[in-house]
């Protein structure tokens, strides 16, 4: 059987082999490999339904929220930035004091 289907590969014939005490004849049969295609008609819909609701909603009620969203998240941006400055000062604040407390420390011993 293999000479006649061209299998030379000793392991290639022992997996047909075991295949065929498992499954029967059947497992020998040649399939396809790789995903079968499949035009399903509700993808196409969905994929098209989707790309509708890509497209930019320009009207000016919708600019209005956006450009009133936009404002809150820079102000929102802007007082993170200015508590993180103020959080940094006083770190480097608290180090300089312990510093210079360890310093007079040693300068009295």
């Amino acid at each position: 059987m293999a000479i006649r289907e061209g299998i030379s590969n000793p392991s290639m014939i022992t997996n047909r082999v075991n295949r065929f005490r498992t499954a029967g004849p059947d497992a020998l049969k040649s399939r396809k490999k790789g995903r079968k295609k499949t035009l399903d008609k509700s993808k196409i819909d969905i994929k098209a339904q989707e790309a509708e609701e890509r497209i930019v909603d320009t009207s000016a009620e919708h600019v209005k929220e956006l450009e009133d969203e936009l404002l809150k998240l820079r102000i929102e941006n802007a007082f993170l930035k200015e508590l993180r400055r103020l959080r940094l000062e006083d770190e480097t604040k608290m180090r300089e004091r312990h510093s210079s407390s360890t310093v007079s420390e040693e300068n009295s011993n």
